[in-house]
């Protein structure tokens, strides 16, 4: 209440035309005094008669003040009356002739009134009014109640304090120009500085020390769906929170009000949209000069975009460490394949050559069977790192793939245990894909053995294989592993099973060359489908959690309705005869051919490298053939094949490589060979090469 009455206080003073108006009230009630002690004292008549005009004057103006008249015209009707008041004293009788004394008064009336500006010409004004009577009176025409000397000392009084009242009012308004524009200034400040906090990013709020909100800005309005008028209405702004919410709050104002610095702290919390956000919380205490509280600011600021973001771009760089992983790992397999192929080559063609040989023991025959049996072994591994790497020889062709499922189906029956049910689910439409079919069918098996692995051979299971061609409209909205797939069809092969299911951390690492989840030793595992699944532009979308069971799902390209050309080209047998070039850097792989090729009846001239056997032919062109291994030092088997081909453009030419003919050939351009050799090569697959070179070279 007492704040209120002094504000209502402070109000009349601010308001000038109020402030006026009490003026003329005043001076009119004081005239009124005046002329009721005249009459009762019996005297001064004529200032009486004066005294009641300016009493009408008075309340005229008060009216006219009230009613809206310019506060120029009030001021100068004021100041008018109070020159006609004080003269009036000089020129009639007053009580005690005591008039002159009030005339003194007259200064600080005017500038109380007026501006310096403007009450400097009233006072000038009556300091002439009053000469111009003194010098009246002195020429005796016309008598006042003075002498001359008394006026004339009244003017140097009157001027005197004009003086002090100007300095005064002088001084006073200059303070208030200063005033106003300091005023102004934080005016123009406190706008901006609201606009500067309602827009900012951070919510912002001020509570005094008994938890009253004093400041709300609109990003805690939007955050909590409560105006600034709400949350200030409130007794206690903790009412306004959860139970949880306002317990740790308390906790937190507490520990800031405490302390000396700021408090952070990080807070999570549902919003008015519904969405929970993560705050980086500050606050700090507001205290006076000796250091009592007096309340605190805070601070929010917004890290859950900031989070997310992190969290995308962990993801993002944990999905680039895999897949550089995986790339090392193909770069290695792959180059660990290609040597191994050059020495299997060499040990398949020695077994080979060792069996043709007459008159072997029996414990002889069964070492090299043995030996033959080891190699095939290693040679299957090579391929399925191969495989992986990206690298392995790929038969593209159309396959219906139902049809190829249903043709697995006593194998995969075979593959599991007698305690799980298998089940077949066949697409009702044509299922067309482009892909190699030994591959597609070891990719099938090993996800249906891995399921019944997964249910146990001691559980009873189920494992569901279907295949329906789908739509891809958002793959960015699926995990894939394998290639990147575009939108549009695909043939889904999907392998359900019921057993133990995978957590994240292995479903992770799964595809890394030899990881298991059960005994080592058992190849490359699913390492070596994620190979094929890049070669077939496939992905693989893996859901599993433990104790659901696994669904795997392949997503391959659909071809649509596709006409297949089942006809082959028929090579007509022809007797081994001629001379051929072997290139290889791998002496044991040349020497091995070499003895092969001999054996089918050809005659042989061998190269360590491109740049030998360069400059045997260009020596020598009686070649009916050349067998040009790919990868060798100095000069590789794709320039090599260039310059012999320069030498002779239809010069027949067999490649040879561990790696499929595609990822090595793609640096030749147009020069291609005749025909490509895969390592390890037996002497059979190298007899039908030898046929077919020999049929081109005689049908030439």
């Amino acid at each position: 209440m007492d704040l209120k009455r002094k504000a209502s206080s402070y109000a009349v003073y601010e308001d000038r035309r109020l402030l006026l108006g009490r003026m003329h009230l005043a001076a009119g009630i004081a005239l009124s005094i005046f002329v009721a002690i005249h009459f009762a004292e019996d005297c001064c008549y004529e200032l009486s008669i004066a005294e009641g005009g300016l009493i009408f004057i008075m309340i005229f103006t008060y009216w006219r003040t009230r009613s809206g008249a310019a506060l120029i015209t009030v001021e100068n009707t004021l100041m008018a009356s109070a020159m006609l008041l004080f003269t009036a004293l000089l020129l009639f009788e007053s009580i005690g002739d005591t008039g002159i004394f009030w005339v003194a008064g007259l200064p600080f009336v005017t500038y109380f009134v007026l501006q310096a500006r403007l009450a400097r010409y009233w006072m000038a004004f009556y300091i002439v009014v009053i000469a111009i009577v003194a010098m009246l009176d002195l020429t005796q025409v016309f008598d006042t109640p003075y002498a001359a000397a008394q006026l004339f000392c009244l003017i140097a009084v009157v001027l005197f304090y004009w003086v002090l009242a100007h300095n005064y009012k002088s001084q006073l308004e200059h303070r208030q120009m200063l005033l106003q524009e300091t005023n102004h200034q934080l005016v123009l400040q406190q706008h901006r500085m609201q606009v500067v906090l309602d827009h900012s990013p951070i919510g912002i709020w001020m509570v005094d020390d008994k938890r009253h909100i004093q400041f709300f800005n609109k990003s805690w309005v939007v955050w909590s769906g409560i105006s600034e008028d709400q949350a200030r209405q409130v007794d206690d702004y903790s009412t306004l929170l959860s139970d949880e919410l306002a317990e740790k709050s308390l906790i937190t104002d507490r520990t800031c009000l405490d302390g000396d610095g700021a408090y952070y702290f990080r807070e999570s919390f549902p919003c008015a949209d519904g969405i929970t956000r993560t705050f980086d919380m500050i606050k700090v205490k507001l205290a006076d000069a000796d250091g009592k509280a007096l309340g605190l600011v805070g601070f929010a600021i917004d890290i859950s975009g900031k989070l997310q973001a992190e969290a995308e771009q962990m993801t993002l760089e944990r999905r680039i460490r895999y897949s550089q992983r995986l790339e090392s790992f193909g770069l290695m397999a792959g180059g660990i394949a290609h040597d191994f192929n050059n020495f299997l080559t060499a040990i398949q063609g020695s077994v080979e050559l060792a069996k043709m040989e007459r008159n072997l023991s029996s414990g002889l025959l069964e070492s090299l069977a043995c030996i033959d049996t080891a190699s095939k072994a290693a040679t299957n591994l090579c391929r399925q790192m191969l495989t992986y790497s990206g690298k392995g020889l790929f038969k593209p062709e159309q396959l219906q793939l139902c049809e190829l499922v249903d043709e697995m189906r006593p194998l995969l029956g075979a593959s599991i245990s007698k305690n799980i049910l298998l089940q077949l689910q066949q697409c009702q439409q044509s299922c067309w894909i482009q892909g190699d079919r030994s591959q597609i069918n070891q990719v099938l098996l090993n996800l249906v053995i891995n399921a019944s692995e997964a249910i146990g051979p001691n559980n009873v299971g189920e494992i569901n294989v279907s295949i329906a061609v789908e739509e891809l409209a958002e793959p960015e909205t699926h995990c894939f592993s394998g290639a990147v797939l575009m939108p549009g069809q695909y043939v889904v092969l999907k392998v359900e099973d019921n057993g133990c299911g995978m957590d994240a951390e292995v479903i992770e690492h799964m595809f890394d060359p030899f990881f298991t989840t059960k005994f080592t030793g058992r190849g490359l595992g699913m390492g070596a489908i994620l190979g094929v699944l890049n070669a077939h532009k496939a992905g693989l979308e893996i859901t599993s959690e433990p104790g659901s069971g696994t669904i795997m799902a392949i997503w391959i390209p659909y071809q649509g309705d596709v006409q297949v050309d089942c006809q082959k080209a028929q090579i007509q047998a022809a007797s081994n005869s001629g001379r051929v070039l072997v290139v290889d850097d791998e002496k044991a792989v040349l020497h091995v051919a070499k003895r092969m090729l001999e054996r089918l009846g050809l005659s042989v001239v061998t190269a360590c490298d491109g740049r030998e056997a360069v400059g045997i032919y260009n020596s020598d062109h009686a070649f009916d053939w050349v067998l040009l291994d790919v990868t060798m030092p100095e000069m590789d088997g794709v320039e090599c094949l260039k310059k012999l081909r320069e030498f002779t453009p239809d010069l027949y030419v067999v490649m040879s490589s561990g790696y499929d003919p595609e990822s090595v050939m793609m640096a030749s351009h147009e020069t291609l060979p005749n025909d490509f050799l895969i390592k390890p090569y037996t002497i059979e697959t190298l007899r039908k090469v030898v046929e077919k070179a020999s049929h081109k070279h005689r049908s030439a």
